[in-house]
């Protein structure tokens, strides 16, 4: 009940205000006429209730009601001609309501159409509902004669247009816009008002109500003044040029007062014009003269106005075509979509004055997310922000059809709760949004967002987002293209990288090849040639024996049997590419004694050792588990790592051999106290590699030491060196523990 009270008081206290200002109005246009003179000349009442109805609409009729029930009853009509004329004029201000709006009147009067529509339908049109209700209802009652009728209806009818002319404009413009009469204006254009005004009220008090001497007009000596009329006329079109719609209604006013006073009083150019007529006759004309009036000052102002608002469209057209290349010349001249994006968006704020100018990518997975943003202060910012589901998503058709969503008014769309709430938050008030599409493909939003108020989008504002979005597209298609290049210069280069990687390869294999190739000649020239050395040898140590016949003892025969094997060896290493890192070592195991093996190979090694008056020292346990080994292909190791400790360092060196068992493996060691070997010379050793110019000297290129690494390797055993430049060397290598195995492991 409470809340049914309140929605009520201002409706309430509305048609109260309306019936005392109909009221009041009405009493002072009859002041002084009395009951016979029903109708008055300028009926000021009409231009009231349908500016009252413009502006709060048609459920506030009762006022208009009201007001001109209770003026009649006080002027003396009976309460059924009072009814007639109430009804009259709420019927005929409703009339007029539905006529304009629906020929879309627009109260602000700025256009030759609005104008038009008031003059035609609102004022000539409408009247004719209330003077012939009125009028033919005060005949059936007997207020009107046979005789009059006629005048009484067209005097009805003129006193409505009048009002409505008169009244209306000026009391929209001051609804609409009081502030712009109280708007501060430069000292001429002040001067200009006050002249202006100035000469209408002088000029009007002269023409209208300058005569006192009414005999005189009656004598004849001024009847060539009945043009006078017309004086003041200028000086309203004066104030409708100058000073558009203020100027209109205000002229048109002052004139029509001064006119409608002067008539009344028995004086002015319309007196003079029907001395010999009636009353009713000056009547007529002065209310045909005010409507003349009205509708000529308002028409002008209109087309004024029109006018300057054409010139103002013009220019502020050639602003934002020239603006428009600009922006458009900034965006070709940059390739980076980020400096794009924010230049478009800060040249759009400021061309169109928008709150909040804005570019929303569309994301993978459904969702925009705002790229650039130019926004005023005091505004919140959506740059950065990714949302699924608010004001943009509530509408999925701009993503699929490349159509323009304009809104003036934001709060009369029907939105989500989400959108809603986001529209609070950013104060949104209304929007026009310009989808970004490329061949068909959905790229994102060019977003304007008015957040003080509600904002009526004009063409030139669409169309100039429109084209700059359209510069967007072109300017983005540039950067992807420019991207595309970009990416299709890194593959370039990259190919151009794996190529010349390739090539590399190449040139490393050829050179790998020639390396073999050197490998060769050296192991024919040198290793090849170790082995024939040391078979001469022997053979020498017998030729220098005494006697025809030699006894060759088995020692040496065997020494020459494992020299030539070597040889041959080396030979089948070469031909059938046994260094090769590729390749397959095969060995045959079987279990073996460690010191039994060590053992049989002092004895072989023995006239070596004499010769270079070395000493091999064993140092294995006899408890040693066995090892799972090839006993020739061990015994190669052991003898080319001897062989070589002796070949390196000068007379007198002594060697050690000792084992242990570590991780479940053999742990061999053999330790000289010889020259030793740096550290680039220790990592080499075990390599297939050609020895440098400077080591020349020295016999073998490595490939003996090669083979001892892939014959441990095939045992699953590992090799390697430690030694420092005048400490000797340690060679180690592992073997595995004799176990229940295969008899050939590869």
């Amino acid at each position: 009940m409470t809340l049914t009270l309140r929605s009520w008081q201002p409706y309430v206290i509305r048609i109260l205000l309306l019936s005392f200002l109909y009221w009041s109005v009405g009493s002072l246009a009859q002041l002084g006429r009395g009951s016979e003179a029903y109708i008055a000349p300028l009926w000021l009442p009409a231009g009231i209730a349908l500016t009252a109805l413009l502006i709060y609409g048609e459920k506030i009729w009762l006022g208009i009601f009201i007001g001109d029930a209770l003026l009649r009853l006080m002027l003396g009509f009976g309460w059924p001609l009072a009814l007639v004329y109430a009804v009259g004029g709420s019927l005929s201000a409703i009339f007029a309501l539905k006529l304009l709006r629906w020929f879309h009147f627009s109260p602000r009067l700025t256009r030759i159409y609005d104008i038009t529509v008031l003059v035609f339908l609102a004022a000539m049109v409408a009247p004719l509902l209330k003077a012939t209700i009125t009028v033919v209802s005060a005949f059936l009652m007997g207020s009107v004669s046979w005789q009059n009728l006629a005048s009484q209806w067209w005097m009805a009818w003129l006193a409505d247009c009048s009002g409505i002319l008169v009244a209306t404009p000026l009391l929209l413009r001051i609804c609409l816009d009081s502030v712009g009469l109280f708007r501060r204006h430069r000292k001429e254009r002040i001067l200009e008002i006050l002249i202006c005004g100035g000469l209408l009220l002088a000029l009007g008090w002269m023409v209208f109500s300058g005569h006192p001497q009414i005999e005189t007009l009656r004598e004849g000596s001024l009847r060539n003044t009945q043009y006078l009329e017309y004086l003041p006329f200028p000086i309203v079109v004066w104030a409708a040029i100058r000073f558009q719609t203020w100027g209109a209604v205000l002229g048109s006013f002052c004139l029509a007062v001064l006119a409608m006073v002067g008539t009344c009083q028995g004086s002015g150019p319309f007196v003079m014009q029907t001395l010999q007529a009636s009353e009713t006759s000056s009547t007529l004309l002065v209310q045909i003269f005010i409507i003349i009036v009205s509708a000529t000052a308002l028409l002008l102002s209109a087309a004024v106005a029109e006018r300057q608002r054409a010139e103002q469209q013009l220019r502020a057209t050639l602003e934002r075509d020239r603006l428009l290349a600009e922006v458009s010349l900034k965006i070709r001249q940059s390739l980076d979509l980020e400096q794009i994006f924010k230049t478009t968006v800060r040249e759009i704020r400021q061309l169109i004055d928008a709150d909040r100018v804005f570019i929303a990518s569309w994301q993978n997975g459904g969702s925009i997310k705002v790229v650039a943003e130019s926004v005023k202060g005091g505004y919140g910012s959506l740059l950065g922000s990714n949302a699924k589901d608010g004001l943009l998503t509530d509408l999925p058709s701009l993503f699929s059809q490349a159509h323009t969503f304009i809104t003036d008014n934001v709060a009369e769309l029907h939105l989500s709760t989400t959108a809603q709430k986001y529209v609070e938050y950013y104060q949104v008030k209304a929007a026009l949004v310009v989808p970004l599409h490329l061949d068909g493909k959905p790229l994102g939003l060019l977003v304007a967002h008015q957040c003080f108020e509600p904002h009526r989008w004009q063409k030139q504002e669409v169309k100039l987002l429109e084209q700059l979005a359209g510069q967007v597209m072109i300017a983005m298609s540039q950067a992807q293209l420019y991207q595309e290049v970009q990416r299709l210069n890194c593959t370039l280069e990259k190919q151009v990288q794996e190529r010349t990687s390739q090539l590399q390869e190449k040139i490393t294999e050829v050179q790998e090849l020639h390396d073999m190739k050197a490998v060769f000649l050296q192991a024919v020239s040198h290793d090849l040639r170790t082995s024939i050395m040391g078979l001469l040898m022997l053979l020498k140590n017998l030729q220098n024996r005494s006697g025809e016949s030699l006894v060759l003892s088995r020692n040496i025969l065997d020494r020459m049997i494992n020299s030539s094997e070597r040889q041959l060896t080396l030979i089948n290493a070469l031909s059938e590419d046994h260094f090769s890192e590729q390749r397959p070592f095969t060995v045959h195991c079987q279990p073996l004694s460690l010191p039994e093996f060590v053992e049989q190979l002092l004895q072989e090694l023995e006239p070596l050792l004499k010769q270079n008056d070395a000493c091999l020292t064993p140092n294995i346990p006899h408890n040693l588990p066995l090892i799972y080994g090839d006993q020739k292909q061990l015994d190669q190791v052991f003898d080319h790592l001897v062989s070589n400790a002796i070949k390196h360092n000068p007379p007198g060196i002594h060697l050690t051999i000792d084992a242990r068992v570590e991780q479940g493996m053999i742990y061999c060691r053999l330790t000289d106290d010889g020259i030793g070997m740096c550290e680039q010379q220790c990592d080499q050793l075990f390599k297939l590699y050609l020895r440098s110019l400077h080591d020349r000297r020295r016999t073998g290129i490595g490939l003996g030491s090669y083979q001892c690494r892939q014959i441990i390797e095939a045992h699953g055993g590992h090799i390697g060196v430690t030694s420092t430049v005048g400490s000797g060397c340690q060679f180690w290598f592992t073997l595995p523990i004799a176990k229940s195995q295969p008899s050939a492991v590869s």
